[in-house]
């Protein structure tokens, strides 16, 4: 009888054992993890206030089955091949500029024409709205899954010897300008754009070889540009567009409970969490530039206006480069941008508060 109740108890030990083997394995199954090549590095205030919190939060959710590892610039590929990463799959998820791959995405470049937004929150609304209301805009990222898009911080001038008040004022003055949109903007403005990057910025101010810069705000103490340029004028001259993505094959292989959890984290909500981290890092950095005696002074309306007629023909030939290309659409979905930019600018405070 004995023998008879120990085998029995040995058979339910086992069993038992077997059950919890069975489920340690399939939890352990269950656990993906995904590594995020970042744009921004980890102290940056978009990633400290929008993405970081973002990745504790589907790990929550998802029960610790989900995790994102962050990894910041050139950590594991260059900020210049990382969408080339994702497709191929050695990096799962990215969050970067549109422009890192040229010619690629032709439509979001609209959100690189000028004057259309008061800040990054206004930028990502409006790039989110049409990534979901245009297929044509869909079909540019089709070789990844996109779960968010957002617009960079507005692109402000910074000067070193005296403030820009009018187009009179920028007539002729050495302005640097880190990429080609922003060049052409200064050109047609009657500047005299300078090519540099932000790095090589700093030292051209100080030694007087440019008189000023065209460049988004927050960034400026970073590269010490705040150092040398002492007179800022708002005029938000443009924004970049920015993608979050996931490698396709990853988000095929995720389970759809995971996938929910994503797509509800994503979205409008990531999105505008993004650009409004960036407004609120660059009203931070205005703040601690007034404290150092730096001087502001925000463009009126009717001299930006007369701005923009200086520019309108960039968003002309905006429109008929994209007809060339065969978006027969291109100019509902210009004026499309210009109107909900226009909506968004009015409900939002922008990068910048007096």
């Amino acid at each position: 009888m004995k023998k008879a109740v120990f085998r029995l108890a040995c058979g339910v030990f086992f069993v038992l054992v077997s059950v919890m083997v069975s489920n340690l394995t399939s939890l352990a199954a269950d656990k993906y993890e995904l590594r995020y090549a970042s744009e921004y590095p980890d102290k940056h205030p978009t990633v400290k206030n929008a993405i970081l919190p973002w990745i504790e939060e589907v790990k929550r959710l998802s029960k610790g089955r989900l995790v994102i590892h962050f990894f910041n610039p050139n950590a594991i590929a260059p900020s210049r091949k990382v969408y080339d990463a994702l497709v191929a799959g050695s990096i799962d998820m990215t969050g970067s500029p549109c422009h890192w791959v040229h010619g690629k995405f032709p439509l979001n470049t609209v959100i690189q024409t000028p004057l259309i937004f008061n800040g990054a929150e206004a930028a990502s609304l409006t790039t989110w709205d049409m990534y979901n209301k245009y297929p044509e805009w869909r079909n540019e990222f089709k070789d990844i899954k996109v779960l968010w898009q957002w617009g960079s911080a507005t692109f402000n001038l910074h000067t070193v010897k005296k403030m820009v008040r009018t187009l009179e004022d920028l007539k002729g003055l050495k302005i640097i300008g880190i990429n080609p949109q922003i060049r052409e903007i200064l050109k047609r403005l009657g500047a005299n754009p300078i090519p540099m990057t932000p790095q090589d910025s700093y030292l051209a101010l100080e030694r007087g070889m440019a008189a000023g810069m065209a460049f988004p705000i927050a960034p400026c103490r970073a590269f010490k540009i705040t150092d040398v340029a002492k007179y800022h004028t708002i005029v938000d001259l443009m924004c970049d567009p920015f993608y979050g993505a996931i490698n396709s094959k990853k988000w095929n292989s995720l389970p759809a409970d995971l996938k929910k959890i994503l797509e509800d984290t994503t979205g409008r909500k990531l999105a505008q969490a993004c650009g409004r981290t960036l407004d609120e890092g660059s009203i931070n950095d205005v703040n601690w530039m007034k404290g150092q005696g730096h001087k502001f002074y925000v463009l009126p309306a009717k001299e930006k206006e007369r701005w923009f007629r200086k520019i309108s023909d960039i968003h002309e030939k905006w429109v008929k480069d994209m007809e060339k290309k065969g978006y027969r659409n291109a100019g509902k979905i210009h004026d499309d941008v210009l109107e909900t930019g226009k909506y968004y600018s009015k409900i939002t405070h922008g990068g910048y508060k007096e």
